[in-house]
């Protein structure tokens, strides 16, 4: 296994590369590739704008990651380790920041940032299932959408104690919001690749090979679609092969699609096409991109990222903190567990 400070770094890469992805790609969400060649020429958007604001699918990622930590700090303290209870609440207060324009007085953790009260278009499958009172659990689906907003936010739980957790504990809360089989199956699938990359310094193609091979037993689609971008993979990297795996406006296309382009591109010094690749297509490029850079990030650590692009990030801080944070409590390094411990409750819905 690497040694905690390269996991640690890992942590950070990976939530740092998946805002990257999504700042570059949420520009275009919604264009056709042509659209995008129209207006940015024919390589499409190259770097992410000038202020490259958080996504929807990292803002609700950071909030995963609080979650998780505060699960962690309770039972690391005396108390349960109930992660799924944690994650819901935070993905309650991240609720909030929808719901509000600043924050409330008294506000702690993610709740006192005033620049994660905007609207980055959320899925509306999340909106609605965090406005009921019960939310859905794999064997208790309360939708059948099969949704990219599970996947894209899964990442933190990819540094769980171990790869067991970090599949289930993935579908377990992708599944608070998304029913269908795709849309949860994915989360648990990424955060798989995630831990196996990143806490166990698997090479990424045995790690996406492991990680088809247990999802297959969950859901069809995401094994068939994520060992389709293995294949093409190594054919070489083409626009043609991604959207030959779809959208991405569904988990498992999300996924294919994100997985397809880190391998195609793997090495360090590829990041940035990588992710080029992953936005520019007729689909959900700031998902797709997003699930590129998280992968990329959490096999290269923050090396790979590139510095103008990341001293243009919103939150930057922000999301260095958590992930460091994310990273030290899977190896065992210190951090100020104090952060977790007490965070404001979310109202009733």
């Amino acid at each position: 296994m690497p040694p905690p400070s390269t996991v640690v770094d890992r942590a950070v890469g990976c939530l740092l590369g998946g805002a990257l992805g999504d700042a570059l790609g949420a520009p275009v969400e919604f264009q056709q590739l042509d659209g995008i060649r129209a207006e940015h020429g024919e390589q499409g958007i190259t770097e992410p704008p000038p202020q490259a604001l958080l996504g929807d699918a990292t803002q609700m990622t950071l909030f995963t990651g609080e979650g998780y930590l505060s699960a962690w700090t309770q039972g690391n303290n005396g108390g349960q380790w109930r992660p799924v209870e944690t994650v819901t609440a935070a993905y309650r207060r991240w609720l909030i920041t929808q719901q509000e324009s600043k924050p409330p007085p008294g506000a702690t953790g993610l709740l006192a940032e005033g620049e994660l009260y905007a609207s980055r278009a959320p899925g509306l499958t999340s909106l609605r299932a965090l406005g009921e009172p019960e939310l859905g659990s794999p064997d208790r689906p309360r939708n059948s959408s099969k949704g990219c907003g599970g996947v894209d936010r899964s990442t933190p739980v990819g540094f769980a104690p171990s790869a067991t957790i970090a599949y289930g504990l993935g579908c377990r809360l992708a599944a608070l919001t998304h029913g269908g089989g795709g849309g949860w199956a994915s989360a648990g699938t990424l955060s798989l690749i995630v831990h196996l990359i990143a806490v166990q310094g698997r090479r990424l193609p045995d790690a996406v090979d492991q990680a088809t091979g247990r999802v297959l037993r969950d859901d069809g689609e995401t094994a068939g679609l994520l060992a389709e971008a293995s294949t093409l993979s190594r054919l070489g990297a083409s626009v043609s092969h991604v959207e030959r795996l779809g959208q991405g406006w569904i988990g498992p296309e999300a996924l294919a699609i994100g997985a397809y382009c880190a391998l195609a591109l793997p090495r360090p010094e590829q990041f940035p096409d990588a992710l080029r690749l992953a936005a520019n297509h007729s689909g959900h490029s700031d998902s797709t991109a997003a699930i590129t850079g998280a992968i990329l990030g959490a096999r290269h650590g923050t090396a790979a990222l590139p510095r103008q692009w990341l001293s243009r990030l919103e939150l930057a801080d922000v999301i260095e903190r958590i992930g460091h944070d994310i990273g030290a409590s899977c190896t065992g390094e210190k951090f100020n567990e104090r952060r977790y411990l007490g965070l404001d409750p979310p109202p009733a819905p």
